[in-house]
């Protein structure tokens, strides 16, 4: 028993932690180990809480340096409630996006065109027999500024294209997006449609897409984004995985693609919370910067016939739409 009160105190002293006496005189010589296990126990309960103190302490001075960067807006002055609002938003105590990765749905085979530019919408002289609806949905990841987050809930872009007089020419249908939860923030951002699109594709991309991303969250006013229709996140989406049919009724085809090499610009419409919101951003975010990369099935559909056959899906499957 001498020899392990002895070693539990050479232990403990190191981590300035008592020993328990009165557990190895209990014991009876026995057996120290009881003890031993209770105090590594209590030493790591300790540590844990220190961790948890420290980062509750970079939060608070991460807050403190974005108030301090809002007291700085001129002429405007922040209201004591507008500024606790912005130390929520970078607090974020007590809530999460969940896990940075988590698995993605994976989409149904099946094709929703009710979102489809309507026979009206298509450009005069249009022959039906000559043009398809396309409704495509996608699930991938973002990188934007701080945010990295997974776009597990997907996104939805429907469109039609074809051809008027011999030249090629598209209709834009509609775009849908969940928001997205900035982790580590009360900050939700929702990509949406900023104004251009081309899915002709060629040798150099598939395709480009300009966005806006919404952000929403305490005292954010309505209409503050990541970009606008004047000054968009402009995609330009290189193949990632090569096209491959995976439904013929109605006809589906999977690909993938990329584009890490678009710009952020500041945030716009945000009021007097905007260079606030741009240090939490970190906006604007150059190129390298971001990413975005998605798994995509798009559903086509003859706007002469129920369904898309195989032949007007040659050029999109070599990654040229005709």
């Amino acid at each position: 028993m001498a020899a392990a009160y002895s070693q539990c105190s050479a232990d403990f002293s190191l981590q300035n932690f008592p020993c328990r006496e009165k557990s190895a005189m209990l014991d009876g010589g026995r057996s120290f180990e009881p003890a031993n296990s209770t105090l590594h126990s209590e030493v790591a309960m300790l540590r844990a809480a220190r961790t948890t103190r420290a980062a509750r302490t970079t939060r608070v001075a991460r807050a403190v340096r974005i108030v301090h960067a809002a007291r700085s807006v001129r002429p405007a002055r922040l209201t004591r409630r507008l500024v606790l609002s912005l130390a929520a938003l970078t607090l974020g105590v007590g809530v999460t996006a969940g896990s940075a990765h988590a698995a993605a749905p994976v989409p149904v085979q099946g094709a929703d065109f009710s979102a489809c530019p309507a026979l009206s919408e298509l450009p005069e002289g249009a022959d039906p027999g000559d043009w398809r609806c396309e409704a495509m949905t996608a699930v991938g990841h973002l990188t934007l500024g701080r945010i990295d987050q997974s776009l597990d809930k997907g996104m939805a872009v429907t469109f039609a294209e074809g051809t008027v007089n011999g030249g090629f020419r598209q209709v834009f249908g509609a775009m849908t997006a969940a928001p997205v939860r900035v982790r580590g923030t009360w900050l939700e951002i929702t990509p949406r449609y900023a104004g251009y699109f081309d899915f002709q594709s060629n040798d150099q991309r598939r395709g480009e897409l300009n966005l806006k991303f919404e952000v929403a969250g305490p005292a954010v006013p309505s209409g503050c984004s990541i970009g606008t229709d004047a000054d968009p996140v402009r995609l330009v989406l290189k193949e990632t995985a090569a096209s491959t049919v995976v439904s013929q009724d109605p006809l589906v085809v999977a690909f993938g693609v990329a584009d890490n090499r678009f710009t952020a610009p500041r945030t716009s419409g945000c009021g007097r919370l905007g260079p606030v919101l741009d240090a939490v951003l970190r906006m604007p975010s150059p190129a390298g910067a971001n990413s975005l990369e998605l798994d995509a099935r798009v559903g086509l559909r003859g706007y002469g016939e129920a369904g898309a056959d195989a032949s007007s899906a040659n050029g999109l499957i070599s990654g040229i739409s005709r």
